[in-house]
């Protein structure tokens, strides 16, 4: 007889919005001035989770003189947007996986977390317990909010990114002109650190009513009615999982069927093994086992709530439904499918189908080597081939790191030999500690 342990699900509604000892909010603000430097020796594409992982790591190995520019008001912003819209409470990610420098020391997410004690739920505790112990723990998003904060403001985060959106990189010399809303800046290095753009509905599809919406969107606090939700990954769950708390009734619809596990990909993708035998294989298996491995899955801990709400009737699910058509219909909607049956007729649609990766903004100047749309690069440096100081840390370095390049904890891995390659590049040679050495190249600044 085989057993399968289920997580309790309670972790799900962990609070939102306390005042927790060590969280620094101000230090996730992006400084909105409207000057820009005119030079710096590193310039960092997109201020995500994964800008703020390399600049903790770049702190640590002497390269200070960086700079972020990042689009929107705070680091981080575009994820913790896009949680808020889908109602997530919780992280997916371990404790162990979180943003900064591994191997330094630095104050790891677990240890924020016990410093926090007072302000855990028991069920948080009881994650906390779990993760000491070795065991999966999952962290509230309170916690890691706080924590990302911590990270941004003991490594001078902040002060070293500005308020700018990057329309186009060029190369010029042995160097690179970043252009922006707001001027240029010549860099010797850029690191791109974009993230994901969600995967668009097909083109047939109306998506211009104001009753459907995509993942990323804000719900907001007042909704009624029937509601639809297509799309069978994490993001689809989690707004499965608001709704129903609020006690609204779900047509959730998806291709094929659920598919929980406790990663989003394969756990020996995280390991170093893992990686290397994923790199020796041939450039077109690689291209395979990403996409095998991007297949929507789900946290086990939504398991027991969700077949709940379908056995009481909330909860409608409709497996293995192809959606053929989407219309507007009155004051609401009808997904039309590929079986021959009614139209699933509901007040309003939430479109969760997933992400896509692109290479933004327009790189000019080289001619990029892609395969289906990933760039080909050096697995030790993350740097794009035939782009000399072009880098790339997240989903972008997928076939150069496989598919845990997008998590958290891809983001270390990546974060750690793109700053050996700059510190290289950048840093003095004479001894003493990484901590205490600075670039060559300070930032100049227009008069």
């Amino acid at each position: 007889m085989t057993h399968t342990f289920i997580p309790v699900p309670e972790i799900l509604d962990s609070p939102r919005g306390r005042r927790l000892a060590g969280a620094i909010p101000v230090a996730l603000r992006v400084p909105d001035h409207t000057g820009l430097p005119d030079s710096a020796p590193v310039v960092i594409v997109g201020g995500g989770l994964a800008a703020l992982t390399l600049a903790a790591r770049l702190w640590h190995h002497g390269v200070r003189e960086y700079l972020i520019l990042e689009r929107g008001e705070r680091i981080g912003g575009q994820f913790f947007d896009r949680v808020a819209a889908v109602g997530q409470l919780v992280l997916r990610s371990p404790y162990e996986h979180h943003p900064g420098a591994e191997g330094h020391r630095d104050c790891e997410m677990l240890d924020f977390a016990r410093l926090n004690w007072e302000h855990l739920t028991p069920t948080e505790r009881n994650e906390v317990r779990m993760a000491q112990s070795g065991q999966r723990a999952v962290a509230p998003l309170d916690i890691f909010e706080a924590y990302c904060s911590h990270v941004a403001a003991t490594h001078g985060v902040t002060e070293r990114s500005r308020r700018a959106d990057v329309r186009e990189i060029v190369a010029h010399g042995d160097g690179w002109r970043v252009l922006t809303d707001r001027g240029e800046v010549r860099a010797q290095a850029v690191v791109l650190a974009v993230g994901e753009t969600r995967r668009p509905a097909p083109d047939h599809w109306d998506t211009a009513s104001d009753r459907v919406r995509y993942w990323d969107e804000p719900l907001g606090e007042k909704v009624t009615g029937r509601h639809a939700v297509v799309g069978a990954g994490l993001s689809a769950a989690h707004i499965v999982h608001d709704l129903c708390s609020r006690g609204l009734p779900v047509d959730w619809v998806f291709r094929g069927t659920e598919h929980y596990q406790c990663a989003d990909v394969n756990a020996a993708f995280f390991r170093p093994e893992g990686r290397a035998i994923f790199h020796l294989d041939a450039l077109e298996q690689r291209r395979t086992m990403l996409s095998v491995e991007r297949r929507p899955s789900i946290m086990f801990e939504f398991q027991p709530r969700l077949r709940e709400w379908e056995k009481s009737g909330l909860l409608t699910v409709h497996r293995e439904t192809e959606i053929t058509d989407l219309r507007a219909h009155g004051s609401g909607a009808r997904l039309h499918t590929a079986a021959d049956t009614e139209p699933i007729s509901v007040d309003h649609v939430h479109l969760a189908l997933g992400t896509r990766t692109l290479i933004a903004p327009e790189v000019k100047g080289v001619e990029l080597t892609l395969h289906d749309g990933l760039p080909a690069m050096d697995e030790h440096t993350l740097q794009l081939a035939d782009a000399p100081g072009l880098h790339a840390i997240g989903a972008i370095g997928s076939l150069a790191l496989g598919p845990a390049t997008r998590n958290i904890d891809g983001h270390r891995v990546a974060a750690a030999r793109i700053a050996d390659a700059l510190r290289a590049r950048f840093s003095s040679p004479a001894p003493g500690r990484a901590e205490d050495r600075i670039p060559t190249q300070p930032i100049r600044r227009s008069a």
